[in-house]
């Protein structure tokens, strides 16, 4: 990777471009404006077919589009025949959805790629890629440019962050860049006990900071005995304040300011947080099967027996929530300064199936996919005057006497779907959301490192033992579950050695090194040219969600 390509991506992704299939008021459109994209010369682009495959008088090509869900609903099946009649009418292609959820979307994903099961398009995470490659489950993007034109005009070279070395295996998905999490918690037991957002200043450095969050549980234990006061899939231990360099095995600490590579689970700031999960844990705040539960936090809250949760956040978390949960809910930051990263692209992005008949129809529909902001309502609100309505201010909203709690097909989901921004702003949204998006942004403090993804192909079996060591220890450990902090904490981390976690930290650091070599400087200057165009500028901003 070239220094002038990372610096045009620094800049390019601080600036968060701009794009116009969303207006401020939330109205859908299907058009792109590449003028603050910079330059789209990506990867092999050059020597790539720019002939769009696309073909109205053919045979429709059958595509099979592989996306996150929360659950199908009662819906599902119209919404898949609305897709299906829009994608043949618009570009001849007939589209079979295939939702998958949290729980089985990983299993699912690797047991399709491995059998070479029929799959054209599919949302997977950038830490797989190293394993996709290697295996020959996925294709190269580069050469395929020609026939995702919009995608390569809004991105230009931020997709160089969805490569590994030359391969461009991913594309992000349009979203909230920063890093950020914090605890969503029901807005009425909040004000009903006396508190507010303002009361709390969680400073992840500071373990002192955390002690007026075990008093509100305190207070929701005693006015709720039955009611769990923090539950969900994650604790304040899966978060902190570095940059976790894929896959957390091997961080930079100091808000990925620092270039030193270093096993973050034996810092000081884990084992803060893993005390006060004990804490929590002894003090019967979380649920007794925390450890073991598969439930989202926003199902239990759905479920109307849970108090709050720790989650990745955003500007519009709030509102969110409301619609996927039917509660109002307040949301108190807990990762002191959020953190931009190499992730804030690529943790979360689209490949492209080797499995696929036409890769290069495949990528011609993921084109069309991401300016239709129609296909976005379809899949993320349902169908429109069914499940979703535009009221007065051109947003999505339910129709009368539904909400969050009795809907019937309602995924909300955004951040997951090529590109959230095509579509309508889900009612309640200010309708700068966007902008705001690109505020967070410019006020997140930028890793070293950003930009740069390892490659784990050499380190592929220490990658798979560790990963087997934190099915075994880390949630225990996340949520506290354990007798003793110390004694707990040394025996995963000696585990994790023992896996060959030395030796990824050794690759990973060899690798960065060879890249700020490369890219160091021109990594700091675009990040002052990208703080001074961003103030001006206004974008649909893309990053990842925890």
């Amino acid at each position: 990777m070239k220094k002038r390509i990372i610096c045009a991506l620094m800049a390019a992704g601080m600036m968060a471009l701009s794009f116009t299939a969303c207006s401020n008021d939330g109205s859908s459109s299907t058009t792109t404006d590449s003028s603050s994209n910079g330059s789209s010369e990506t990867g092999s682009s050059e020597s790539a077919s720019t002939e769009s495959a696309i073909d109205m008088e053919g045979d429709p090509y059958h595509v099979i589009f592989m996306y996150l869900n929360i659950s199908e609903g009662e819906g599902f099946d119209e919404v898949q025949n609305a897709v299906n009649e829009l994608s043949l009418k618009e570009i001849n292609m007939e589209t079979e959805l295939l939702p998958v959820s949290y729980g089985t979307m990983t299993t699912t994903t690797q047991m399709m790629l491995a059998s070479n099961e029929p799959l054209d398009l599919f949302m997977d995470v950038m830490s797989n890629m190293p394993t996709y490659i290697t295996s020959g489950y996925i294709a190269d993007w580069s050469d395929y440019m020609g026939q995702i034109p919009d995608v390569v005009d809004y991105y230009g070279d931020q997709m160089e962050a969805g490569r590994i070395g030359d391969f461009m295996a991913l594309i992000g998905t349009v979203k909230e860049r920063p890093n950020n999490y914090g605890l969503v918690a029901r807005k009425d037991i909040m004000d009903e006990l006396g508190y507010s957002v303002d009361d709390f200043a969680i400073d992840p450095n500071d373990p002192s900071s955390y002690d007026k969050l075990d008093e509100m549980f305190a207070a929701v234990k005693a006015a709720y005995p039955g009611m769990t006061a923090v539950a969900g899939q994650q604790s304040i231990a899966s978060y902190g304040t570095y940059d976790a360099l894929s896959d957390s095995f091997g961080v930079l600490e100091d808000y990925g300011q620092s270039t030193e590579v270093v096993d973050h689970y034996e810092t000081e700031q884990f084992k803060n947080m893993v005390t006060i999960s004990k804490r929590w844990y002894d003090a019967g705040y979380y649920s007794a099967d925390v450890v073991t539960s598969q439930d989202t936090g926003e199902t239990l809250l759905k479920a109307g027996n849970m108090f709050s949760y720790v989650v990745g956040i955003k500007p519009n978390t709030a509102q969110e929530k409301l619609a996927q949960c039917g509660y109002e809910v307040e949301v108190i930051p807990l990762a002191g300064t959020p953190i931009y990263t190499s992730a804030g692209y690529n943790n979360f992005g689209y490949c492209l199936a080797n499995a696929s008949e036409d890769k290069d129809k495949a990528a011609a529909y993921y084109n069309w996919v991401f300016t239709s902001g129609e296909f976005h309502d379809l899949i993320n609100w349902g169908i429109e005057g069914t499940d979703w309505v535009e009221d007065a201010n051109g947003q999505a909203a339910f129709p009368e006497g539904m909400d969050g709690s009795n809907y019937r097909y309602h995924n909300d989901q955004g951040w997951i779907y090529p590109n959230q921004t095509a579509g309508h702003v889900w009612a309640g949204n200010p309708s700068d959301i966007w902008e705001q998006y690109d505020a967070a942004t410019n006020e997140a403090i930028k890793s070293a490192a950003f930009g740069f993804t390892y490659d784990s192909t050499a380190v592929t079996d220490q990658v798979i033992a560790c990963t087997a060591v934190n099915s075994q220890y880390q949630k225990a450990l996340w949520f506290g579950a354990v007798d003793d902090v110390d004694s707990a904490i040394e025996e995963y981390v000696n585990a994790l050695k023992n896996s060959g976690l030395d030796t990824i930290i050794e690759e990973k650091q060899t690798q960065l090194d060879a890249w700020l070599a490369e890219n160091g400087s021109a990594s700091t200057d675009a990040s002052s040219a990208a703080a001074d165009e961003g103030s001006s500028e206004s974008s649909a901003e893309a990053s990842s969600e925890g």
